[in-house]
């Protein structure tokens, strides 16, 4: 299992939750780093509601498989992620919004710690940009009231610079599989690390 996710974890759990945005390059860190999010979210006793789709999962399953037994495996609760983002036929800030509520208090009622991790995709139309960020905005709100764990994952490839900026805005832990900084009026406000390493990406440090 990934180390620095697991590291990542117990520093958010130390704190009311966190909403982590991952932008992926690498389809094999991803795997890992999916994994390693679920098996220590389950070894903990949590319920994991991964937002999937169907040709990634199996390849996380069989990693799960060789650290969670058959009842902790109960605990893993997969969605495909187009049903999901999708689920009233578009992507619909709002309701995309009260749906993920819903679904959160499913657990929530049967008085069940649950941690999320969406993969999230669209299809070519160029317009769901700004759905996307509205669905965020909303997301983080909620993540923040309900102390929850939760990674929304990006292909990076697929987001545009515009995109990625308000992402950012809407989400408090950063990871990304290559090494890069962005500075912003002699700020670094976005800094992160080689092999999935995460760091907070507002941090207020002086650009050298």
């Amino acid at each position: 299992m990934d180390n620095k996710m697991k590291q990542l974890i117990e520093n958010i759990q130390q704190s009311d939750g966190g909403h982590i945005l991952y932008c992926f390059n690498e389809l094999e860190s991803y795997i890992e780093n999916e994994a390693t999010f679920i098996i220590t979210g389950v070894q903990q006793g949590d319920h994991i509601l991964v937002v999937e789709n169907d040709r990634i999962f199996p390849f996380v399953y069989k990693k799960l498989q060789l650290h969670l037994n058959e009842e902790q495996l109960e605990q893993v609760h997969l969605m495909n992620n187009f049903d999901f983002y999708c689920f009233h036929g578009d992507f619909h800030p709002s309701t995309m919004v009260n749906y993920f509520l819903e679904n959160i208090d499913a657990y929530t009622k049967r008085n069940q710690h649950v941690r999320t991790w969406g993969h999230v995709e669209w299809g070519h139309d160029e317009q769901v940009s700004f759905a996307i960020g509205e669905y965020e905005k909303g997301i983080d709100k909620l993540i923040k009231e309900r102390g929850l764990i939760s990674v929304c994952a990006y292909d990076d490839c697929r987001v545009p610079v515009e995109l990625k900026t308000n992402l950012i805005k809407h989400h408090g832990v950063l990871n990304h599989d290559f090494s890069k900084r962005i500075e912003s009026r002699g700020r670094v406000i976005w800094k992160v690390l080689l092999n999935g390493s995460f760091i907070s990406y507002n941090e207020s440090l002086p650009v050298k």
